[in-house]
């Protein structure tokens, strides 16, 4: 009888849409291209926060929540 290993992977995912990626790499890619792009210029941010801080400094707007 073979024994069966459970093997269970957590793959990287995307908080905002719930998508799963197969690297880290991918999934920075897939949110500065989808997530955290300013809406008043052309500028694409890494995170969230740098996004808000962006917007609030360069554009002297309150981020959207």
């Amino acid at each position: 009888m073979a024994k069966k290993k459970n093997k269970f992977v957590l793959k990287p995912w995307c908080w905002y849409c719930e998508r799963e990626f197969e690297d880290e790499k991918v999934l920075m890619q897939h949110q500065k291209a989808k997530h955290f792009k300013c809406k008043h210029c052309p500028r694409k941010l890494n995170t969230a926060g740098g996004l808000a801080v962006h917007v609030q400094q360069v554009h002297k707007l309150d981020p959207d929540k």
